[in-house]
């Protein structure tokens, strides 16, 4: 892996990252408790990303009891004390169309930069009465698909209108297709907010049909 020694940014390592899995053999659970399997998995994941970067210069993955975020993998590049939260992603293209992807603590720290996690009430408060211009950090998604399709490594503020759905319950979900797209900083900064703005929306139409509001 010397050809990391000039890879020093954050999306470099990411597709890194889908190379080692797409070529690595990770033997993965079947039958029993879904979520169970999952972990498990989701650790083979990790402890290969981290034996596979443990000696390489400028990528300091951190150890899971040193996790300072809130990602599967916490990442920190160079010499900066910089964390880059990575959140693994098992996909069965099977299965399911949607699988969920965060909720307001991540719509939070990518708008504000706090790990914390705040209720809707207090976080639609918060931008009513300071709404943010441009996002202040990046939240990273690694998608390994089981079938073997090559894995994916995006921001969710790059990640297209077409590959995300929101609702009430599980407020951020993407599809098993992803497509990225470029976005400027004041757009980027734009789509999360539209994602807020979705979520609210439907948590209040019950509410709005309830009352007439809405027929």
């Amino acid at each position: 892996m010397s050809a990391m020694l000039k890879q020093t940014t954050i999306k470099e390592v990411g597709k890194q990252m889908c190379k080692i899995l797409h070529a690595a053999t990770i033997p993965l659970s079947g039958g029993g408790d879904g979520r169970i399997n999952s972990i498990q998995d989701e650790d083979r994941l990790t402890d290969l990303l981290r034996e596979s970067f443990e000696n390489e210069p400028g990528v300091k993955i951190l150890p899971k009891t040193e996790n300072r975020a809130f990602g599967d993998i916490d990442l920190q590049l160079g010499n900066s004390e910089k964390i880059y939260p990575i959140n693994i992603k098992m996909v069965d293209p099977t299965k399911s169309g949607t699988y969920n992807a965060g909720s307001v603590k991540h719509l939070n720290y990518v708008l504000r930069g706090e790990v914390s996690s705040p209720t809707w009430d207090s976080f639609a408060k918060s931008l009513f009465k300071d709404t943010p211009t441009k996002c202040s950090c990046e939240y990273y998604y690694l998608i390994y698909y089981k079938n073997g399709d090559a894995p994916v490594f995006a921001g969710l503020t790059e990640i297209s209108d077409n590959s995300i759905v929101t609702n009430p319950s599980n407020p951020i979900q993407l599809k098993k297709n992803i497509e990225i797209v470029e976005r400027t900083e004041k757009e980027k900064c734009e789509f999360i907010l539209g994602l807020v703005e979705e979520v609210l929306y439907k948590k209040a139409k019950p509410y709005m049909y309830l009352h007439g509001f809405l027929k």
